[in-house]
């Protein structure tokens, strides 16, 4: 059984040819967002290694499987005629695809698989030769929840101790040279966060960078607290952390040292191959069972689609509702 792969990017013929252009090692800035992240980044790395057939387009191939993020599912949408597997990362489930590919154990379902994101590309690992704890860092967005408190507030927090904060934008996230910490604390509490991904504890532990993290339970899937990751759910605990790990040279490298080992489990080689079996195992044989009842199979996409446009519909007026009493104060 020979299966094809089309990895879908929504945007125009003339980026499309650009993006296929972009080299891992001297591009890294310019992958950012999620559907390029994932999809984008996974064609170029899976393509090098030539165990797949696989295309990169801006649309759905008939006789391919179609590999899309879901923010880009949402505005396609596809037909009846096409084989559809949602990458869902943070975003929401897209109830008329055929497959998903979910980032957390806990979104676990019949026809899901987990498969973490693709390490940072480009990813420049701490300066070996900085000492001590001067600079911690938040690398990722802070305008859409994933950071407690604002950027102020982890200055001020720092700030006392002769301890600088720090933000990485997109497009930056990939250079931690002269950051000697790293934070992922999305809430100052025991929130789960059961859909979000570990990708920042993995990346900190290929940066050579101890990570404190919150509750996240992917965090905790892939990593252990106090051997690999300190936990922390206040300001106060994450400042005692950082207080620690400066004070304590062999706190800091043992974590590093873990740290090193975990990250073994999650190169592009063996992040590639999980991808290679997931889609030649469960995501082929769903393909085949799709083949084989066709006229059910049609029923169930017009009407999951149509259920799943409508749900996005409302959704997105409440969402827009809400901000609208915010601004107004209603």
């Amino acid at each position: 059984m020979h299966i094809k792969f089309n990895f879908i990017v929504d945007c125009s013929e003339n980026v499309l040819s650009q993006y296929q252009k972009i080299s891992l090692h001297t591009d890294a800035g310019l992958i950012t967002g999620a559907n390029l992240e994932w999809l984008l980044q996974g064609y170029l790395i899976l393509k090098q290694r030539g165990n797949l057939d696989l295309i990169c387009s801006n649309d759905f191939v008939p006789g391919y499987i179609n590999i899309i993020h879901s923010t880009d599912l949402i505005k396609l949408k596809g037909t009846p005629k096409d084989f559809i597997v949602c990458v869902k990362g943070d975003y929401p489930w897209r109830r008329w695809a055929h497959y998903h590919i979910v980032q957390n154990q806990n979104e676990l379902l019949t026809n899901t698989s987990v498969l973490p994101l693709w390490v940072q590309p480009g990813l420049i690992g701490r300066n070996p030769q900085r000492k001590g704890v001067l600079r911690v860092a938040y690398a990722g967005q802070t305008w859409n929840g994933n950071l407690a408190g604002t950027a102020q507030t982890w200055v001020s927090l720092f700030q006392p101790h002769g301890i600088e904060f720090v933000t990485l934008p997109t497009g930056a996230c990939h250079d931690l040279n002269d950051i000697d910490v790293l934070i992922g604390i999305r809430s100052f509490d025991t929130n789960p966060y059961s859909s979000k991904p570990p990708s920042k504890l993995i990346n900190a532990w290929h940066a050579h960078i101890p990570f404190i993290g919150g509750h996240d339970s992917a965090f905790k899937q892939v990593g252990v607290p106090g051997e690999d990751y300190l936990l922390a759910k206040t300001p106060n605990e994450v400042l005692q952390a950082v207080l620690s790990l400066r004070d304590k040279p062999d706190l800091y490298q043992t974590l590093v040292n873990n740290g090193i080992s975990k990250s073994k489990k999650f190169t592009f080689e063996s992040i590639s191959g999980a991808w290679e079996k997931v889609l030649h195992g469960p995501v082929a044989r769903r393909y085949e069972k799709w083949k084989s009842r066709n006229g059910l199979e049609k029923q169930r996409f017009k009407v999951l689609s149509r259920f799943g446009t409508a749900e996005h519909i409302s959704k997105s007026l409440v969402k827009k509702v809400i901000n609208w009493r915010l601004v107004t104060n209603v």
